[in-house]
Formats: structure tokens, sequence, C-alpha cells
């Protein structure tokens, strides 16, 4: 099982100013093309500036949600050891409001509860980023190798429609949809 300390993972990482992070290529991102796959949890709308608020985030309850018991509740479970941080709908870009859906990859065409939703996350093409651990610091490095790599290259654009963390006991890593 991932440390509780996972709970905290993305209100750490969205307390990141993406525009005063240098050019740290620490971590060279990979290129990756996957299938689809469908993932089923519970899920909020948020903004990073909400989360970055310090008294209204939606992402750290539910992960506190998710960790006690919401797990348990996402039928047609594929592989119980690893959890998805879906970042969809996307109103603009990392400044606009989007959707966090937190569960696990399901069957095809599992229904989903009526508190969780199901997301259908098509084929695409990604940049691959690791965390060199599974602890709230490391994952927040990688996501500030993120912002870094995006806002200092010109050449690869985010698409903006399906982000997603991939959590399992060996390691974390981080998918950013490219066009």
């Amino acid at each position: 099982m991932l440390r509780l300390s996972v709970i905290l993972l993305s209100v750490v990482m969205l307390g990141i100013n993406p525009m005063s992070i240098p050019n740290k290529d620490e971590r060279a991102a990979q290129r990756a093309e996957l299938p689809s796959f469908t993932v089923i949890g519970p899920f909020v709308r948020t903004t990073n500036a909400v989360e970055m608020s310090g008294n209204e985030g939606k992402i750290g309850p539910l992960w506190n949600q998710f960790m006690h018991g919401g797990a348990e509740a996402i039928p047609g479970v594929i592989d119980k050891n690893t959890i998805y941080a879906v970042y969809t709908g996307y109103e603009s870009d990392a400044n606009g409001a989007y959707d966090l859906i937190l569960g696990k990859s399901v069957q095809p065409q599992t229904q989903a509860p009526g508190n969780m939703k199901a997301i259908h996350i098509p084929a695409a093409r990604y940049l691959v980023f690791s965390a060199a651990a599974s602890s709230p610091d490391a994952i927040k490095a990688a996501w500030m190798n993120i912002y870094g790599y995006f806002a200092h290259q010109s050449e690869t654009r985010r698409a903006f429609t399906f982000d997603f963390e991939q959590h399992s006991d060996a390691e974390t890593k981080i998918f950013i949809a490219v066009r």
C-alpha cells in the first residue's frame, strides 16, 4: 500500500508557481504512446488558485476520502496496487479550472457508482516524468521539472486533455499529454 503521505501529494505540488521555476531538466522526459484505458474514482473540480488558497482546497480531502475507504468501493479494478490521479476537463491551461479523478484502472464498460466518475482516457502521446521517490517532496520536484520543461522549450506543447499521475508501490510517474 502506498504511504499515507501520498494524500498530501496534490496539495503540495499545487503550491508551485510555474513562472518562478528555473530550467532544471534533471530528470529527462521519456516519450510514450499509450493505449486507451478507463479509470473510475471520486472526483472534484478545482483550480490551482483554489488549491493554493490554503483553506478551500478540494484535493487534500479527496485523497483523504480515497485512502480511507473510497478506493475499496471502485468496481472492476484491474490493478489494486496502482492509483491514478487524472487531470482533465481543462477550462484552458494550468491556470483554469480542471477535474481531478482519483481512482483505479478498471475493466472497460464498468459502471461507476453514483458518487464516482468513470473517465475513458483515449490512446495518446505523452511525455513521462519520473519522481525520484514516492514522497511528497520528490513528487513536488517532479512537477517543478515538468513546469520548467514546458516553460523553457517551444518544440513540444501540452495538449491539456488528459494528464495523470500513476502511483504504484515501485514508483510514481507523471504522464503529460502532448500535441
